[in-house]
């Protein structure tokens, strides 16, 4: 295995659903490659404008039924935390 790939591997292995099903929503509407977006990509680089997010918070709401305010990504600086936050607001109270 050549190193690209052992990396590339390594990095899928450690991207949790949630993270993944996040690069989805983001590579679908910022058109850009998924292999370029990890989970330490701090959000302001990634294009989340205020429509965008607010598109997002309807995907949220329809895909795993949580109800999200724009204002919940303020509190996560990359990919990685809100993928988290997120993960523990829908498997939450």
């Amino acid at each position: 295995m050549t190193e690209s790939t052992t990396s590339a591997a390594t990095t899928e292995a450690t991207v949790s659903p949630m993270a993944a099903w996040l690069i989805d929503r983001i590579t679908f509407y910022d058109q850009v490659d998924p292999a370029t977006i990890t989970v330490d990509a701090p959000l302001a680089e990634l294009g989340l404008d205020s429509i965008y997010v607010l598109t997002l918070c309807g995907d949220i709401e329809d895909a795993y039924g949580v109800a999200i305010d724009p204002t919940f990504f303020a509190d996560y600086q990359t990919l990685g935390d809100l993928a988290d936050g997120l993960a523990a607001r829908v498997d939450g109270p």
